[in-house]
Formats: C-alpha cells, structure tokens, sequence
C-alpha cells in the first residue's frame, strides 16, 4: 500500500473547464504564440502552448472570440502546459454584458464548456 501527500489547493476561486483558442505576447519584439485556454477562473487559467515557446515571466493573454486580453504572471509549466496568475482585473463591461455573462455562468454547470 502506497500512502499519497493530499494535494493542498491554492486556488482563491473556482475554475471552469474550457477549450478556448487563444494568442500570448511574449515581447514587444516577438510574434504572438497561440495557446489553448483549458481552464480559467477570476484569478488565472491553465493553458496549452508547443513545447518549444519560451515564455517569460510576465505575458499577455488574449482570448479569442472573447475580446478579452489579460495580463498575466507564469506560475508554473509542465511540458506543454502552464499556469498563469492574472495580474489585472478584466476589463469593465457595460452593464448589458455584464447581465448576459452573469445569466450564462448562472445557468452553467461547472463542467460544461464555454
């Protein structure tokens, strides 16, 4: 019998399963690299990049389809995968978005995905 340390959580906020295209600025001087957002929640998102992208310290996440860009801090990376700490709020929405997203994550279960 193998005993197993519990994994201790650190997230500050649930996450959402997803399966986003999306687009990381590595630099001023450096193309964009595309990623696949995975999962993400109000406080950072994991996600999928090739292996053989750098990524520095600090990137900008841009996910399609959402017109969203967030900054974000790379806390940790496994092969292709990584995980990003958001260091930004999102950007305001006016108040009809605001409602139309609230409605949609209301009626969503937590594993479906957007």
């Amino acid at each position: 019998m193998t005993l197993t340390t519990p994994k201790i959580e650190r997230r500050h906020s649930d996450r959402r399963r997803a399966c986003l295209g999306g687009t990381l600025r590595l630099a001023a001087f450096l193309r964009e690299a595309p990623c696949r957002l995975r999962d993400h929640s109000l406080t950072g998102a994991r996600i999928v990049v090739a292996e053989d992208v750098v990524l520095p310290r600090v990137v900008d996440l841009t996910v399609t389809g959402r017109n969203e860009t967030r900054r974000a801090e790379v806390v940790w990376r496994d092969g292709t995968q990584a995980g990003l700490a958001f260091l930004d709020q999102p950007a305001r929405e006016d108040g009809a978005a605001a409602e139309a997203r609230a409605a949609w994550n209301a009626a969503a279960p937590p594993d479906r995905l957007h």
